[in-house]
């Protein structure tokens, strides 16, 4: 029965509105609600040409297109005084169409230029320039030098002369990394003059000496020779025999003709045969 009774007293407490826990529970409140903290954006890398590359990682930070270049090198080159005085060239390859401005260099009169080391292609105009040279090596550094010179004994610019099988392709490629040399026009006569000559010996109608078949190696016609000393040329048989032969301590031309029914022609110190015109 008494324990009956303290139940009954316990389950009324809860109901009353004064309780300890009624009170306690009314008068309590939620925590505070804390801010995210803000978000510090990173400062974007330089980019001068905007081509998506940080300059700091970028080889070319100036082009947005990063065509290859050449890494500047020196050029030492000899003035037009008589002196030893040189002067430096630092060549660059920027620009839209990866050639050097050799305007400043030219305008010193520079007579002989050399590299302090070899120089292997890049820029798609050196590409260009080392296979029209035909040289063995991957080098241009010749070419480079003979862009920077102007020198007023250069044989390539001489009136008249006529660049041979083996200078042709070397002045052509030259054209190539300075095509607005202040020599470019008398170079191009060379080649042209050079180039006659060269379709004649490939056609078998330019000819030095030594013993050559006829129809097989030269082509019969009437050639000359000029300024000679000591010339002797004689046309044979198929036996070997002389047909006709002539010789002269000097002169200041000799004309042979050779004919289709002669088998070999032979000559010696005549120096070299052309067509007559």
């Amino acid at each position: 029965m008494a324990a009956a009774l303290l139940v009954t007293l316990a389950v009324a407490a809860c109901g009353t509105d004064d309780s300890p826990t009624a009170v306690a529970t009314a008068t309590s409140s939620a925590a505070p609600t804390v801010s995210p903290s803000p978000t510090i954006s990173p400062t974007p890398e330089p980019d001068r040409d905007g081509d998506g590359y940080s300059d700091l990682a970028d080889p070319y930070p100036d082009d947005p297109k990063n065509v290859p270049q050449q890494p500047p090198f020196t050029l030492t080159c000899y003035l037009d005084d008589g002196s030893d005085e040189t002067t430096q060239f630092t060549v660059t390859t920027a620009g839209p169409q990866g050639r050097a401005d050799f305007t400043a260099l030219w305008a010193e009169k520079t007579v002989s230029c050399d590299t302090d080391s070899s120089v292997s292609p890049v820029t798609a105009i050196e590409k260009t320039a080392l296979k029209t040279a035909q040289y063995d090596e991957g080098d241009i550094a010749v070419l480079y030098e003979m862009c920077g010179e102007i020198d007023p004994d250069d044989a390539y610019a001489e009136s008249g002369f006529a660049a041979s099988a083996e200078q042709i392709p070397e002045i052509k490629a030259a054209l190539v990394l300075c095509p607005t040399h202040p020599y470019a026009k008398r170079w191009k006569q060379a080649i042209k003059r050079g180039q006659v000559d060269v379709d004649l010996a490939a056609q078998g109608r330019l000819f030095g000496e030594g013993t050559f078949r006829v129809g097989k190696e030269i082509k019969p016609g009437t050639y000359v020779v000029t300024d000679v000393d000591s010339c002797y040329w004689e046309r044979q048989d198929s036996n070997g025999e002389i047909i006709d032969n002539y010789f002269t301590n000097g002169a200041r031309r000799v004309q042979v003709t050779i004919r289709s029914s002669d088998y070999a022609f032979s000559s010696q110190r005549c120096g070299e045969w052309r067509p007559a015109r």
